[in-house]
């Protein structure tokens, strides 16, 4: 059954969600087929063995059906009952895990039926549960329009029309339309400037953005802190919009849930970085205390775990900002937090780092002499600080290796844009520095202008303080 949807999806469940399927499996009132529950125990057994093989068609064909021979189309008709009782269980558990979600389609049923004292009570009861969330984000709206839709074609079949919610409704979809297009303006705007096409614009942008300004921050404070996100983007050589954001973000931040809240926290933090990358330091420090602030928060994880350039771009500003310690004990103690299937050559990379800016060459060395990279700018950075080591150490031979096969890898990437340029450069840079370790002042002198005049040189600054000793 191996690349089958139905194992596919099996092997997304977890182990209490296998268990809460096979009794989903055994209600007559979803399914009435033993050949899917045979199935189901078949797959439940595989999985639970711990074998990484999936078992073959025709041997779960003779388990589900004994008294059969192998029938190609009656199998793929078991494995399409199948994934549609496993999907209709995946949708049964959504529905189930959202309290609210559940309970408004309970207010529909009874709308539906006429069942008014029962629909009044639990939409009364919803309203409440909902107003005390602590979240005013796209989604709070989107779910107050819902509801407030329920309530107003029921009191419009009460009442004929002369006593509704309108307000209410309104309200809702307004909120909900204006927050979620200032999210999507954001994404718009954060893609553009990794698209090489031209993204499409967004419709009433122009209406929405004049809209939004005229709304006061204390009516509607979630809606200034999405709007402060989005100007920051559209701005970024405005430092008004960065403290503007900074001060609503530290204000106002817990109407979001967590996900919007990183996205939040990331845009201004992509605001500083661009100005740190700059060479504007006080901004190196704006980006190390807000990815601070991010992380004790516990926000930053993605699925429980610490996204690897979250981990690279954290210590490497800490270094920055003269916070050492601090950045080794990040280190250490996320290092656990880091994606299982990268964790380690991530960890070897970033603790080069530390060492790298520390002097440290030896440790390096030994930290990424076996370390391989699928990411291709942590590749181009390993192989920076190899450079950098075996120069520093003035073992010639390797960085005569290593200059040649960089220069390989580089020739063979086609897609780096001026990164491929810049790091050409610094290898060939290199080669004439090693060469005049021991030459004439007016033969560095030369090498060292040529560097100034070059237009894309990585590691500039250190070549040219290399040529002055």
């Amino acid at each position: 059954m191996k690349d089958t949807l139905a194992l596919h999806l099996f092997q997304s469940l977890s182990a209490k969600e296998v268990l809460r399927f096979g009794k989903f499996l055994q209600s007559p009132y979803f399914n009435h087929r033993t050949d899917v529950q045979a199935l189901f125990r078949v797959l439940a057994q595989n999985v639970a063995s711990g074998t990484s093989a999936a078992p073959e068609k025709k041997e779960v064909f003779a388990i589900v059906y004994p008294e059969k021979s192998w029938d190609r189309l009656q199998f793929n008709y078991l494995a399409g009952f199948f994934v549609e009782l496993l999907e209709q269980f995946m949708a049964c558990e959504d529905l189930l895990s959202d309290r609210l979600q559940n309970r408004l389609f309970r207010c529909r049923a009874f709308r539906k039926r006429g069942l008014s004292r029962h629909f009044e009570k639990n939409a009364a009861e919803l309203q409440r549960q909902h107003h005390v969330a602590p979240h005013r984000n796209a989604g709070f709206w989107l779910f107050e329009y819902q509801l407030q839709n329920e309530i107003f074609s029921h009191q419009v079949l009460q009442s004929g029309g002369k006593q509704t919610n309108l307000a209410a409704v309104t309200e809702g979809l307004t909120n909900f339309y204006l927050l979620e297009h200032l999210k999507w303006a954001g994404a718009t705007r954060s893609l553009q400037s990794y698209s090489r096409q031209a993204l499409p614009p967004l419709p009433l942008s122009e209406a929405v953005l004049a809209t939004v300004e005229a709304v006061d921050e204390h009516k509607n404070p979630a809606l200034s802190l999405m709007h402060a996100g989005l100007t920051a983007l559209r701005e970024p050589e405005n430092e008004e919009n960065f403290s503007r954001l900074k001060t609503l973000l530290r204000t106002h931040r817990d109407l979001f849930p967590s996900a919007e809240r990183r996205d939040l926290y990331m845009t201004a933090i992509n605001f500083a970085i661009r100005r740190h990358n700059r060479g504007e330091r006080p901004y190196t420090l704006e980006a190390f205390e807000l990815y601070r602030e991010a992380l004790e928060l516990g926000i930053l994880h993605e699925n429980g775990l610490l996204p690897k350039h979250t981990y690279i771009n954290v210590q490497n500003l800490a270094q920055l900002t003269g916070a050492h310690d601090w950045a080794l004990h990040f280190l250490e103690s996320s290092r656990e937090a880091l994606p299982p299937a990268e964790r380690d050559n991530i960890y070897r990379y970033a603790l080069a780092g530390f060492h790298f800016r520390h002097s440290d060459y030896r440790e390096v060395l030994e930290l990424l002499r076996e370390v391989e990279f699928s990411d291709i700018f942590i590749q181009l950075d390993a192989r920076k600080m190899l450079l950098r080591s075996y120069f520093e150490l003035g073992e010639w031979l390797s960085l005569a290796s290593l200059l040649d096969s960089f220069k390989a890898f580089l020739l063979r990437q086609k897609n780096l844009g001026y990164h491929r340029e810049s790091y050409l450069s610094l290898v060939k840079f290199t080669k004439k520095l090693a060469k005049t370790v021991h030459a004439s002042r007016s033969k560095r002198t030369a090498l060292a202008r040529h560097i100034s005049l070059s237009e894309a040189v990585a590691e500039r600054e250190w070549l040219l303080e290399k040529l002055e000793r």
